[in-house]
């Protein structure tokens, strides 16, 4: 028996393509740059024409909802509205729900979050010595989109010069107003506009128009939220690492500590705990961060619940640093991560171990930060060290001693091992409830 054969609905009357008024046109009945083919074919003109469309309702939309005031009218009211707020002594916070007073850090006075940074003297006669051999660079967000775009002008030799910029002029117009504002903003609502920068195509391009260098610490704070909640995680590594890295070592280094609001915005960050590892922890301990840089990003570290992986991944990778790339900056994040106690995989704790058995065909001068690191991994994990583990920790604690730390580190290694002990005693109770069993057998019979 055959089945019937279901009736096939034609579509009658309908079109093969778009009409060609669609595709030339915009909404406004304005023509797309580039003409039809161009805005059929091109990917990168299709993506201009959509931001351009996005960030123009929603202009419109927000001046639909706040009314247009006339600029100087603006500036005024701008002004009043922060001589009012410093007359009543509002702290500059955030718009919603959060201010200074709310954070878990103490603050000083002057807005910077109070934490013990003293460096040890051996750490700072360290980087003394090493002087201008340790690399200190950090990648700028106008950098990256010029090389971006000169990569792509590049790729393509025999076809026309491409624009150094595919955004139209609306887009540019928006963004590069905006930038006065984020520069002294301080609390309040953020511009719809900026909101929806993750959303468009060339959110890096349209980025460097609001000059992220000269944005408030509140507006770093904020965009941290906004970009970090989102992007993806490829895209706020690249935020994380072009735009919050800058900032926050720029403004350790001139203040010797760190605003409160771009600590909050690290602690935003690990919102994306990959992102976080891949844009700013690593970064900046493999290119060469201070100790007082490396203490306050790991204080981060340390007061956040992260991800196991995400934890023991970040470990493996500064644990590969070879004896002669090493800076005490690198043995303390691995402190941090050391210290919260993870149940880490065998392979982490193993690339560990190898990590300071590496120094022994190395003339590197170690400091106590390498010495305290190595100290924190035995108590933290002597559980988990095996026979050979230990074997090699005592040979390299034959060749470097510290006269504080080494006995301590020699103790926990001498001691017997936590898990062959248990081993025994299980095995003694299994014995004697074994024995019991037979008495009673005995007894019965």
């Amino acid at each position: 028996m055959t089945l019937p054969k279901a009736e096939r609905k034609r579509r009658k009357g309908a079109n093969r393509h778009n009409p060609l008024h669609e595709d030339v046109l915009d909404a406004q009945g304005v023509p797309l740059p580039g003409g039809a083919i161009n805005a059929l074919r091109n990917k990168k003109t299709r993506e201009a024409v959509e931001d351009a469309e996005t960030v123009e309702a929603t202009t419109r939309e927000e001046a639909g909802e706040d009314g247009m005031l006339p600029p100087k009218l603006g500036k005024k009211l701008l002004k009043l509205v922060e001589e009012q707020q410093k007359d009543e002594g509002i702290a500059d916070g955030s718009d919603e729900d959060e201010n200074v007073s709310g954070l878990e850090e103490e603050a000083d006075k002057d807005g910077f979050v109070v934490l013990d940074c003293e460096e040890d003297e051996e750490d700072v006669a360290f980087y003394k010595q090493k002087g201008d051999e340790i690399p200190r660079g950090t990648i700028n967000l106008a950098d990256l989109v010029m090389e971006q775009l000169r990569k792509q002008t590049e790729s393509a030799p025999d076809k026309q010069e491409e624009p150094e910029s595919s955004l139209s002029p609306k887009v540019v117009e928006v963004y590069t107003a905006m930038a006065p504002f984020l520069a002294r903003y301080r609390s309040g609502k953020v511009p719809k506009a900026f909101k929806i920068i993750p959303r468009l195509h060339a959110w890096e391009e349209v980025l460097v128009l609001t000059n992220p260098p000269m944005w408030s610490k509140q507006a770093t704070r904020e965009a941290t939220r906004i970009f970090c909640s989102n992007l993806r995680e490829a895209m706020a590594q690249r935020f994380l690492c072009t735009v919050l890295l800058p900032a926050v070592r720029d403004d350790i280094a001139e203040n010797k500590k760190l605003n409160c609001h771009l600590y909050m915005a690290l602690k935003k960050s690990l919102f994306k705990p990959g992102a976080f590892f891949k844009g700013i922890y690593l970064p900046l301990a493999l290119n060469g961060c201070t100790i007082r840089e490396a203490i306050i990003v790991g204080s981060v570290v340390a007061k956040v619940s992260i991800p196991v992986l995400h934890g023991a991944a970040a470990l493996f990778r500064l644990a590969a640093v070879e004896p002669n790339q090493w800076i005490p900056s690198v043995s303390l994040m691995m402190t941090v991560l050391i210290d919260k106690k993870y149940s880490l995989p065998i392979q982490a704790i193993d690339e560990c171990v190898n990590h300071f058995h590496r120094f022994l065909s190395s003339d590197v001068k170690v400091t106590v930060a390498w010495h305290k690191c190595l100290l924190v991994l035995v108590q933290r994990y002597k559980v988990n060290l095996t026979a050979s583990h230990r074997a090699k920790l005592k040979e390299v604690l034959k060749v470097y001693f510290h006269d504080k730390v080494g006995p301590e580190i020699r103790r926990e290694l001498a001691a017997q091992q936590p898990a062959l002990l248990l081993e025994q005693q299980q095995r003694a109770l299994l014995a004697l409830a074994e024995e019991q069993k037979q008495v009673e057998a005995i007894e019965v019979d």
